[in-house]
Parts: structure tokens; sequence; C-alpha cells
């Protein structure tokens, strides 16, 4: 910690949960085991004790890192496999869900005809799914010491093949149709409003996930791609972010989030899988601004009137003193957000294969002011 203090200038640190605190199943072909369970069995201290203690020892903040749209998948036969995986590295002939989608496979997102899930995102549209995710962050964060939860809306599962492709879930298609007299499922409907729809059960879930916090006067703060829709791999629903912001819905937001690659190892996740049909994507830079320009002329202004604070995550670009300077000197722009693990485990970034040695710190990202 005093490392990442010195060395990158950190001062917050995003803990990431480890996934063994995430009730779920973990699940490996014959002949493979989970590296993510093996580490969660090799573990011998209290992390979520131990990390805002030293933290706070050291003057800075710590918050606990979670994710929203990562509940993982059930593994796939292995004629499936071998043309369509994760990653080829880690992520191939291993699995992991969560108990919240295992045990509720009707929560998961599905398309317009009812068919097809897009496991690991859970729709937003139930209330009941809403409960149990603002309940699971409460139990997780509740008995210690973090000063505030860090959502993240990277997702690692499988992309769309389109981006309109999911989110026509039973909640979605009665809420439209009262709202709008239109059946989603079987009628041409005005596909903006469906995406506002979509995009409006996150600002519900961030108002609930608020007002659950404030019991015990925690923050709040989000990671979401940049632009004003979802992106890959999940699709064009609406990022009402400048409502997040004139509500006061959270205290942080972190821009710029990447779901498609690995930021620890760079590695391409899904890479036979990218999916078409969106408005905005941060893979080619579709229908985005280049990002100065953005920072500069809309997130920067809207963040500096609002008096939340704007972070830029960099855990997918190389270093750059000069480029970095830049950024964190827009105004409107509170700090930059980096990944510890390239910087504490040069060996395996080098090998290009972080199970071929031991890594040296606990994985976070945390904030350069």
């Amino acid at each position: 910690m005093q490392a990442w203090r010195e060395e990158l200038g950190a001062g917050t640190l995003h803990w990431r949960v480890v996934r063994s605190r995430i009730p779920g199943r973990f699940v490996a072909a014959r002949g493979h085991r989970h590296p993510s369970q093996t580490a969660a069995r090799e573990q011998t201290w209290d992390d979520v004790a131990r990390v805002p203690a030293l933290a706070h020892a050291a003057g800075r903040q710590a918050w606990l890192y979670v994710s929203l749209f990562d509940e993982g998948w059930p593994l796939a036969p292995s004629r499936v496999r071998a043309v369509s995986y994760h990653n080829a590295m880690h992520g191939r002939h291993v699995a992991w869900q969560s108990d919240l989608t295992r045990l509720h496979p009707d929560w998961v997102t599905v398309d317009r005809r009812g068919r097809r899930r897009q496991w690991g995102v859970v729709s937003l549209a139930y209330p009941e799914a809403r409960r149990a995710c603002v309940e699971l962050w409460a139990s997780l964060i509740g008995p210690t010491r973090f000063d505030g939860l860090f959502v993240c809306l990277r997702s690692q599962s499988r992309p769309a093949d389109h981006a309109d492709q999911f989110g026509f879930n039973e909640p979605v298609r009665a809420d439209f149709l009262r709202r709008h007299g239109v059946d989603i499922r079987r009628d041409d409907f005005d596909v903006h409003a469906w995406r506002d729809l979509l995009g409006g059960y996150l600002t519900t879930l961030l108002g609930e996930t608020r007002a659950a916090l404030a019991r015990d006067r925690r923050g709040l703060a989000l990671g979401v791609a940049r632009g004003d829709v979802h992106g890959p791999p999940r699709g064009n629903a609406t990022l009402a972010w400048r409502e997040w912001l004139n509500q006061g819905l959270v205290d942080h937001l972190v821009i710029d989030q990447h779901s498609s690659q690995c930021p620890s190892m760079r590695h391409e996740l899904w890479p036979m899988h990218r999916g078409t049909g969106y408005l905005q994507s941060y893979l080619d830079d579709d229908g985005l601004p280049p990002l100065a320009e953005h920072l500069s002329a809309i997130y920067g202004p809207e963040a500096a009137g609002s008096g939340i604070q704007l972070f830029v995550a960099r855990q997918w670009c190389e270093r750059n003193p000069g480029t970095e300077a830049a950024l964190r000197a827009i105004s409107g722009v509170a700090g930059l957000v980096f990944g510890s693990f390239r910087h504490d485990n040069p060996g395996p970034v080098n090998r290009g294969d972080w199970r071929a040695g031991q890594v040296t710190r606990q994985r976070v990202s945390g904030t350069l002011r």
C-alpha cells in the first residue's frame, strides 16, 4: 500500500471483492481447475478487515469494489467451448455463476423471443433482483470500515450479437405496454423509448443503493463506459449519467471503463464475438469524440457544476506522464484510475500469463489525484 502511494500516487483504493465472498458456484471441465477458487483457498488473511485499517492509517480512503453485470455463466458444452470462449488462457474450460442467477435464471436479461439469455447480466426491471443486489452489497460492506461502495458496470459476459438484442424481460414488456400502449415482444415500438426505459432501471437501482448506504454514511461510486449508452458487450441502453449528477445519486463517477479487455494482462475477452449496431462503442471510438475533447466540452463542465467527483479509468492504457498530466489538468476531472496489477507484477506481465508465477499483491484500482 505504501508502494501504491509512493510509486502510483494512489489517493483512494478500490478493493475488489474476491469472488469466493459472492454466493455462487465454481465449475471446471474434467482435467481443469478454476484459478479463482484455488486462490480463495490459499488466502490466509481477512482482506476486508485489514485493507480499510491500513488505508486509514496511511491517511487514505478505501472503497469496496463490486460488479453489477458480472454474475457469471454455466459451463458451456465442450463443442461450444471449442469455438466460443471467454478467454483462451483462463476462461475457456472453467466457469463461475452467482447464486443470484443460478437460482433465479428468469432474472437474466433475455432477447425479444424470450429464448436466449445474456448470462451474467441481470435485468434490473425486477424489483426483487435490485433488492437482492442492494442487500448483498450492504451485507458485504456493513461489517467493514470501508468508506464507500464502488459499483463497476464492466461485464465479462459474452457480447450480444447486436446491440439491441437483449432487454425484453416480462417486467420491461409490462412497463412499456403501460406507458406507451405497445407490446415490445409483438409489435413495432419506439426503440429510443425502450432504451431509455432500460436505462431508467439502473437509475432506480442507484437511488435504492444510495438510500441503503446513507444509513451508515457510506459513499457511492460508479464505474461506466464513456458516452450515453452502456456499449459493448451489453447494448444501447441509456446511461443517464447527467441525471445521476443532477440528483446527487453518486459521489464519484469513473468513466471510460472497458469490458472487452482484461486490465491486468490486456487479453481480449470473447475475441470471436464483437457485436454490431452500437450507437457508441469504445472498441473503435464509434460515435464518441476524442477523450480530451469529451472531458473538456461535456463531462468536465457537468461534473464541475454538480459537486460530484469525476475520474477517468486508465487501466487499459500504457502509462504516459504527459497524457496523464493533460487529462488531470482538464477542469472538472478529479483524478485518474489505474490498476495495480501490471505495476506490481512485471514477471507475469512479461510472460503474458499471470498463472506462471505467484503474484505479489492483490489487484486493486486506485485514484491518482
